[in-house]
């Protein structure tokens, strides 16, 4: 009965919503892309849809997947199928097969391929336009129950955005990608989806070497990132920039629940504002009377606020936070040189291009809040102009008068210094939440934050694993085995001291542990381990995939294409982290071999994808 509610993906209902913005005026039309697709001057045709320009204005540029010589469907998600009620038979359907490949695409009068426009700030440098350079977005389905979701396709090919690239995607960083999506998704933690892989067998792009190509389809509720807003202020857009605001407030942001209305004010979060800088809240304009602006503002604020408290609760490093990373839904987005923290180090960096370590775990919180005051540098004059001027007819085309420019400057400034103690708030709401949930607490309360920073600090030095700590600490009803909270390697060595060093050593890590095991003991009460288990073992993934598991499959796909065994097992235990009865019966020695060993740990990877 259920598997009728779904629906082929032949017959879903489609739209493309953001072609409610304006297109690059090279291509101006749906008409003139299927012109141009239809027209034997092939080379014109290439040259508008597929070779690299910077375009004067526009959101995106209308395109469409470069043919490849053949096309091989390796894997859908069970759970993104599930997500979007297309049937579990989807890859059985050539239709299916052909769209999230690239090897069709559908248009009709109002739905055509496109590549999104961005710029962004890479590495705290601005980049100019970037875009969508090996994205094609091929239109966005109403799903029953999620809304609306844009699929799109990495892999499919050069567009506009290309620059010196070749727009495609290797097997390994779409392999990479394809699993990283379904873990955070599965974990809880908000990111980007990915539906399909297909393999592009006769398609060879040149990395560090020759290596075969393929095309993840992959779907989010917007694409749009801060970068995109970066575009519009580069272009000195006014009018671009607001209807971008307009289309994102009315089409993206109307059903969230994070998009709320209200006061703006100083003393709102007085928990984070008491511990500031007095200097730092002087001068501050409160904002009682706030804009669609200044709320769209505060919702993507808050939104990144939360996913960044997910990725540091859980160990997950992006690796690369450019401006044209950062989501406006706070969503997980663009995969590269990503990376699970093995061991607590808050210097790490999976990216070994990163050598000031801009992006390393502990700089994540700081960087993407150095993104989200771009975005309020790019809306400068929407949030200055406030409720008195926003909609006034000289303001819309002209912009700031003269007179206007110390006020209008005097409130940005009070909105973005305010916007950063909500987003501290709302990251240290939601880290404190989920962090002691890891630990089997029910509540969170105060003293909370200080057990936490001892428990890091004690892993940081035992160097065990990090997530698969919380699963030994919330299985173990000894909270004295130290055996948790120890490597064997460094019990043997603590418990055998062969100089001064290693007795220096134990006493550091004897005091560490006595302490967070009185505090811990006292803040759980009377909690028992039935409790604590209970709590915990809700938070705490069974299994989270590490780089060192993914190049074992990627090595055994480079080896034999034909069998994708290891990659339907690693994408089961992924994308279902609390329950290993979905894991599948097949390949348990691997299972037990991702699950127990070590592997090599704490590696970095490049940027070539």
């Amino acid at each position: 009965m259920e598997e009728m509610t779904k629906i082929p993906l032949s017959q879903y209902p489609k739209t493309s919503q953001f072609l409610k913005l304006k297109p690059d005026p090279l291509i101006p039309s749906i008409k003139e892309a299927l012109n141009l697709h239809q027209s034997s001057n092939q080379q014109e045709t290439e040259k508008l849809f597929n070779k690299p320009r910077t375009l004067k204005s526009g959101a995106y540029q209308f395109t469409r997947p470069e043919s490849r010589p053949e096309y091989k469907h390796l894997l859908s998600s069970p759970n993104a199928l599930e997500f979007l009620s297309l049937p579990q038979d989807s890859p059985e359907d050539s239709y299916y097969k052909s769209i999230v490949s690239g090897e069709k695409f559908h248009y009709d009068d109002k739905i055509w391929p496109y590549a999104q426009a961005y710029a962004g700030f890479q590495f705290g440098q601005f980049a100019g336009q970037l875009g969508d350079g090996r994205v094609t977005n091929l239109f966005t389905l109403i799903t029953p129950n999620q809304g609306n979701q844009e699929l799109q396709l990495k892999g499919s090919g050069k567009t506009a955005f290309s620059r010196f690239a070749d727009g495609k995607a290797v097997l390994r960083s779409s392999i990479r990608e394809f699993i990283i999506s379904e873990s955070l998704s599965g974990i809880g933690i908000p990111s980007t989806r990915a539906l399909s892989i297909s393999l592009l067998p006769k398609t060879k792009a040149q990395r560090e070497r020759a290596e075969v190509c393929a095309v993840v389809s992959r779907f989010a509720k917007s694409w749009i990132r801060i970068g995109t807003f970066d575009l519009y202020r580069w272009r000195q857009d006014r009018q671009g920039l607001r209807e971008l605001c307009d289309y994102i407030i009315e089409d993206i942001l109307d059903e969230l629940p994070v998009f709320q209305k209200g006061e703006f004010v100083k003393d709102q979060y007085k928990d984070i504002t008491e511990g500031s800088d007095e200097e730092d809240l002087e001068g501050l304009i409160e904002i009682t009377d706030s804009t669609r602006y200044d709320q769209m503002y505060r919702a993507i604020v808050r939104l990144n606020a939360k996913l960044v408290a997910y990725w540091q609760s859980y160990g997950f490093l992006n690796g690369v936070l450019n401006t044209d990373n950062t989501s406006i839904l706070g969503l997980s987005i663009d995969f590269g040189p990503f990376s699970f923290m093995d061991k607590f180090n808050p210097n790490f960096t999976p990216n070994h291009d990163d050598v000031q370590l801009r992006y390393s775990f502990a700089n994540q919180p700081s960087i993407i809040w150095w993104n989200l005051t771009r975005l309020g540098e790019s809306l400068v004059e929407l949030l200055g102009a406030g409720p008195d001027l926003v909609d006034d007819e000289f303001f819309i085309e002209k912009g700031i008068k003269k007179q206007q420019e110390e006020q209008t400057i005097k409130r940005v400034s009070s909105i973005i210094q305010l916007a950063s103690v909500e987003y501290k708030h709302v990251f240290m709401e939601n880290y404190n939440s989920i962090m002691t949930q890891r630990i089997g607490l029910k509540t969170v309360e105060q003293g909370d934050n200080d057990l936490i920073a001892q428990l890091l600090d004690l892993i940081s030095k035992t160097k065990v694993d990090f997530n698969k700590f919380f699963i030994n600490l919330q299985n173990s009803t000894d909270l004295n085995d130290t055996s948790i909270y120890l490597t064997p390697e460094l019990q043997n060595r603590l418990s055998n001291p062969k100089d001064k060093i290693d007795q220096e050593l134990n006493d550091e890590l004897n005091s560490l542990l006595s302490e967070f095991i009185e505090n811990y003991k006292k803040r759980l009460g009377s909690t028992t381990h039935k409790e604590r288990y209970s709590i915990a073992s809700k938070v705490n993934p069974l299994f989270t995939p590490r780089n060192w598991q993914l190049e074992e499959v990627i090595e055994s796909m480079y080896d034999d294409n034909e069998d994708i065994s290891k990659l339907q097992k690693l994408l089961k235990m992924s994308s279902n982290p609390y329950d290993p009865l979905k894991w599948g019966d097949e390949l348990k020695d691997l299972e037990n071999h991702w699950l127990d060993d070590e592997g090599e740990t704490m590696t970095q990877c490049s940027c070539s994808s």
